[in-house]
């Protein structure tokens, strides 16, 4: 009874330690996206303006990469239960 409370107990916290980090994902995609909107309204000079939208893009496909793996580690973590019901076939 033990182990499976322990367990029961930190799969909760794995659980807690994932939604948090979606949330600062979430946080940190809301201000990518304000980030984007400064840049193309306040940076006139071209260069400028692509040097920052690439590194604008790679934080983009950093943080998308993070969500997925989240998203990974949220379903290696608290697997589905199996349906372990035997059907015999007498």
């Amino acid at each position: 009874m033990v182990d499976s409370a322990c367990a029961c107990s930190a799969t909760n916290t794995l659980q807690n330690e994932i939604d948090e980090v979606q949330i600062v994902v979430s946080d940190l995609q809301n201000l990518a996206y304000m980030q984007q909107l400064v840049l193309s309204e306040r940076v006139k000079n071209s260069c400028e303006r692509d040097a920052l939208l690439t590194l604008h893009h790679a934080l983009c496909d950093r943080l998308e990469a993070l969500k997925k793996s989240c998203g990974l580690l949220e379903r290696v973590a608290l697997p589905q239960p199996v349906n372990t019901n035997v059907v015999s076939l007498d």
